[in-house]
């Protein structure tokens, strides 16, 4: 009798309870409030898509709150929501923000002490350092092995060497919060700062029929030799800053004895965070304003998103890109506009102004910036020089700009 596909939601690193500052979009304190109310909201959505998926089971492999003093009101609407998604089993493998551990919410006498409800019981939470095995209810054929962290600290040790123990099922499922070392998303850390590290051959040579990661906010897959999928991060549901720019995902993943993993991408957030530049070029005020909206039409902008339009390069004499540009504000919830261009370094009649002088010296340091902090003290000194020649009295840049 053919095997019927298990059909699987994932998720992870929702992050509920972020302030949401330091995140380089310079948002308002009202909207910034927003934000932070529709990053909370992500176990409401999970809750919708879950009632069109009709999944076998949800795995959520971590960082669900941001800290562990997240507000006991977001807990119960965690708790609520999972107890929503019942008949589905959900499976929880705490990450290092949500790690496990005594005096927390994934501790029941903690729980009981604060008269917080309990986790509901279609909720399985791994709640050890070692890995468990857990079969799904209902389908005798699947089972999830994960583990969970029980402190924020780094880890250095690899956590499938040696592999996992795998059930043997048709559908032996794995759930690990940690660091692949070939991700590139932007959040992608490096060196000694990854964290419970392993590798793509490390996760094929484990054998799972699939493998729900966490901890890295953007969507990639881990493919096989073939280019079916192994594994995958679905990234964070919500966009909270300019390192998680771009769609944010569900993800529906079908396995079949038969066939390859299918895996789709489901639409999880009300809104994106763009990161766009724009080259000056030459352009004056009509000119730049048509070609930065070509790349708000080219990114797909749409009026609920979050902007952030760097504008580099020489623009035409005299025009200043903030005041050129700033009737687009109104075209997106929110537009951070940051001017990094260089003025024109002669007056007319040839002789080179002291704020043209300036930009050439400060834009030879720009060329000769071998890392990234350098770059970014020469465009600070840009930004703050022109201030201070235009007899304006410069100050600290926005943290939020930093």
């Amino acid at each position: 009798m053919p095997v019927a596909p298990l059909v699987l939601l994932q998720s992870s690193d929702w992050h509920v309870g972020s302030p949401l500052k330091g995140r380089g979009l310079g948002l308002t304190e009202e909207f910034r409030a927003t934000r932070r109310d529709e990053v909370d909201a992500a176990p409401e959505r999970l809750l919708r898509v879950a009632r069109d998926v009709r999944p076998d089971a949800v795995l959520l492999p971590g960082d669900l709150w941001d800290a562990e003093n997240v507000p006991p009101a977001l807990f119960r609407r965690l708790v609520e929501a999972f107890a929503s998604l019942a008949p589905s089993p959900v499976f929880v493998a705490p990450g290092n923000h949500d790690f496990a551990g005594s005096g927390g919410f994934y501790d029941d006498e903690f729980l009981s002490a604060l008269g917080l409800p309990a986790w509901p019981a279609n909720v399985r939470v791994f709640r050890r350092p070692t890995w468990q095995v857990l079969p799904v209810p209902g389908r005798e054929d699947a089972a999830v092995t994960g583990r969970a962290w029980l402190s924020p600290l780094l880890e250095e040790g690899r956590p499938l060497v040696p592999p996992p123990p795998r059930a043997g099922v048709d559908f032996p499922l794995l759930m690990l919060h940690g660091s692949l070392e070939s991700y590139r998303g932007p959040d992608a850390p490096s060196g000694a700062k990854r964290t419970a590290p392993f590798s793509r051959d490390e996760i094929l040579g484990a054998g799972f029929a699939w493998a729900a990661l966490g901890h890295h906010h953007a969507f990639d897959v881990v493919e096989r030799p073939d280019g079916s999928a192994a594994g995958a991060y679905s990234g964070s549901p919500t966009g909270r800053g300019l390192d998680e720019t771009g769609p944010r995902f569900f993800l529906k993943v079908t396995l079949d004895r038969e066939a390859t993993a299918r895996v789709e991408k489901v639409p999880a957030d009300c809104r994106q965070v763009l990161d766009l530049g724009l080259d000056a070029a030459g352009r004056e005020g009509d000119a730049l304003r048509e070609a930065a909206l070509a790349a708000l039409l080219e990114a797909g902008a749409t009026p609920g998103d979050l902007v952030r339009l760097t504008v580099t390069g020489r623009p035409g004499a005299g025009t200043k890109p903030i005041a050129a540009l700033g009737d687009l504000k109104g075209l997106v919830a929110h537009l951070t506009l940051r001017d990094r261009t260089v003025t024109e370094p002669e007056a007319p009649g040839g002789r080179a102004t002291a704020e043209g002088r300036f930009a050439l010296e400060i834009e030879a340091r720009l060329a000769a910036a071998n890392d990234d902090r350098s770059r970014r003290v020469a465009e600070l000194a840009l930004a703050l020089g022109r201030e201070a020649l235009l007899g304006r009295l410069p100050g600290p840049p926005p943290v939020e700009e930093a």
